[in-house]
């Protein structure tokens, strides 16, 4: 996937889209990978075609997924503020295409472009807003009113109605038991909303889950 398939930088104009191009280098994310664990220098990927989970984690290690980025978004952007929150992590729900770019390379782009500033201040407030919007529906939706609203966000994120997540996965994402996912999972299966077969999760029933996420 080209770079211009962001949609963070799908608005820039040519010229600053332009020098983004040229420094950023595509890579392959695979599912599950945490980024910038291993990044001996902070970077940011501007996803194409993966998504990745945002998850805050307690002292415990136990985590619980407050928001879920795709093509709409890049992830570490806080790294060019000089920013880092070891209670969060980036884990690849989906694997596929991203454009890496070294967050100190970013920042010098930016202070001299404000174009580029405006973009990354703009999603950093819609990242602020998807989150906000996710500690909302913890509150207020049932377990599995939350799995029925994470899977339709899961493929409206993906453009896919065919999922690879394991109940083990869906569980980390919800900060829930395993078990727990298993049951609402089969209740959902049995309002013909979705099937599941070794951690391939087929939509049915898109708008049907996403009535089955609402509040009851």
């Amino acid at each position: 996937m080209n770079l211009s398939d962001n949609g963070l930088l799908f608005d820039l104009p040519e010229l600053e889209r332009s020098l983004l191009m040229k420094a950023c280098k595509p890579v392959e994310l695979k599912s599950r990978q945490v980024l910038g664990l291993k990044d001996a220098t902070p970077m940011v990927y501007f996803l194409t075609g993966a998504t990745v989970a945002l998850l805050v984690k307690d002292e415990h290690h136990a985590s619980l997924a407050v928001g879920l980025l795709g093509s709409a978004h890049a992830v570490g952007l806080e790294q060019v503020l000089g920013c880092h929150n070891p209670g969060l992590e980036h884990r690849v729900q989906t694997a596929g295409a991203a454009w890496c770019i070294p967050a100190p390379l970013l920042k010098a782009l930016a202070l001299d472009h404000t174009a580029i500033l405006n973009a990354i201040s703009r999603q950093l407030w819609l990242l602020l807003s998807h989150v906000a919007s996710f500690a909302a529906s913890i509150q207020t939706l049932n377990i599995q009113a939350r799995l029925a609203a994470w899977l339709v966000r899961s493929a409206e994120t993906a453009h896919n109605q065919h999922l690879n997540l394991t109940h083990e996965h869906l569980a980390h994402m919800l900060g829930v038991r395993r078990v727990s996912i298993t049951l609402a999972a089969g209740q959902l299966c049995e309002q013909g909303l979705l099937s599941y077969t070794r951690g391939q999760v087929h939509l049915l029933n898109l708008p049907g889950l996403a009535q089955a996420a609402l509040p009851s």
